[in-house]
């Protein structure tokens, strides 16, 4: 690729229409995902909220364990031979039995200590046949996942994004009826029917698309890859599987100290923030990783990417995040029932840290698009993960439910300088003038209305919110519109 062809690649115009792309798919999941989630707060309530919520962080915790870290390493080598049919071939080869054999320890894992998994989430033994059947959602999920990291080492982009919608529609047409019918106990269910959908539906995608004859094992051509998948896939593993332990420690010391109930609010409102935030957060994983992947031999040319990135995240995000700030008691009654508008300060403060988070995220590829394991290792898996379990359970003990909002706060700040001092010594980045003027105008907005919203009550807040809101969408707008007929 070309200095000219990499410089319209990283154009406001492409990383605008790469955001659109991607984010796109996730507007019509947000809507399906807030019909689903209002169903389940009417029929399980907070409480059961937060059993669903337990259930699914520790499968996930133990997906993480038992896949090494395969999907990002598999996206990798898979993209490095998607042009080279034999070599392909081989890196197909090599994987499949690997898949296997991580799908089937996770499953094993659930079938031999049912007891010891339900007593460590709930307290007691109550659950022991739930988590027996979670092995199947477990198996069906590594395999599944394995199979869209192919996908996505393809690039194919049209299968990715109908599999989330699938994935969506399974969650709404299957699990709430199981919700109604079984209670508490159709969670479990739901949530095996919904991995073996999206398995089978990326098995025949897969099918579809990839053309290529499946190659006996040869341990001098498929060791090597294994080998190299697993190196990285361990690094990788490591970040993913301490922050799913440290959200599961979160969720069980909650659940300790206040109940199921406190659990479902937290899981409710966390639940909600990702929902809107996957706009944009999507995008960057599936558009900007790549192109800062692309850029990274050139330090020059990476803090380009990476400032225009920030520029764009800042000018989305502030509007949608006040939005959701402002609208916060309307959002709980939509999308929960009113016995969740308990959880409304904790709303707003865990939209607020989103803000940052957005666009702290630019910063935090870098050290991974540049390779650096050891790094990756020390400041994301476990830095990063020791820190958000230190503050959130910190912020509980002192604040209550809401000192998780403030937690969240303080846990992206924190990082968010951490990164920038570690890039500007180690790569010599340097955030932009441009940049940094849009990332004083996203925090200070976002800030502002959050102190607004908290503090103040009656027609003047709603009159002051209202009216920073709309010059928000106005100045975002005119801003994005300006830069993208500029390119």
């Amino acid at each position: 690729m070309t200095k000219d062809d990499k410089q319209s690649e990283n154009s406001f115009r492409n990383i605008l229409k790469g955001t659109s792309l991607f984010g796109g798919v996730q507007v019509f999941n947000i809507l399906i995902s807030a019909v689903r989630l209002k169903f389940v707060a009417v029929i399980l309530g907070p409480a059961g909220m937060g059993i669903a919520g337990l259930f699914n962080t520790a499968s996930l915790t133990i997906q993480q364990f038992a896949s090494l870290g395969l999907n990002l390493s598999i996206v990798k080598e898979i993209g490095r031979h998607k042009e080279e049919e034999h070599r392909l071939t081989d890196v197909l080869a090599a994987v499949r039995p690997l898949i296997l054999l991580s799908a089937t320890i996770g499953a094993l894992i659930c079938l031999l200590f049912p007891q010891l998994l339900s007593s460590i989430s709930f307290g007691s033994y109550t659950y022991s046949r739930s988590f027996m059947l979670l092995s199947a959602a477990v198996f069906f999920s590594i395999t599944g996942s394995a199979l869209m990291s192919v996908l996505q080492g393809l690039h194919a982009v049209k299968p990715l994004s109908k599999a989330s919608v699938v994935g969506s529609l399974v969650g709404l047409a299957i699990g709430v009826p199981l919700y109604w019918l079984l209670g508490t106990a159709g969670i479990v269910p739901a949530m095996v029917v919904l991995a073996i959908t999206t398995f089978i539906w990326y098995f025949i995608s897969l099918k579809r698309i990839l053309h290529v004859q499946s190659s006996r094992w040869d341990s001098e051509v498929h060791l090597p890859i294994l080998r190299r998948i697993i190196a990285m896939g361990i690094i990788l593993m490591s970040n993913d599987l301490f922050r799913n332990l440290a959200s599961y420690l979160i969720l069980i010391f909650i659940r300790s100290r206040g109940g199921t109930e406190e659990v479902g609010y937290f899981q409710s409102c966390n639940t909600m923030t990702s929902q809107y935030s996957a706009i944009v957060f999507t995008a960057m994983a599936m558009d900007y990783l790549p192109r800062l992947a692309s850029a990274s031999g050139d330090n020059a040319g990476m803090c380009t990417v990476v400032n225009r990135q920030i520029e764009i995240v800042g000018l989305l995000i502030s509007p949608i995040v006040c939005t959701v700030i402002f609208l916060a008691p309307w959002v709980i009654e939509i999308l929960q029932t009113e016995s969740f508008l308990v959880a409304v300060p904790l709303l707003r403060l865990l939209a607020a840290a989103v803000t940052i988070r957005a666009l702290m995220y630019p910063l935090g590829y870098i050290v991974f698009a540049k390779d650096n394991r050891r790094l990756f290792f020390w400041m994301e898996s476990v830095g990063a993960n020791v820190l958000t379990l230190l503050l959130t359970c910190g912020g509980y003990l002192l604040l209550g439910i809401n000192g998780l909002g403030y937690a969240a706060i303080a846990d992206c700040v924190i990082c968010m300088c951490v990164y920038t001092v570690v890039n500007r010594k180690l790569y010599g980045y340097k955030i932009s003038q441009t940049a940094n003027l849009i990332t004083i105008y996203a925090v200070t907005s976002t800030s502002v209305m959050t102190a607004l919203c908290l503090y103040m009550s009656g027609v003047w807040m709603w009159t002051v919110s209202s009216v920073l809101l709309g010059s928000l969408f106005l100045i975002s707008g005119r801003i994005l519109l300006k830069k993208f007929k500029a390119d």
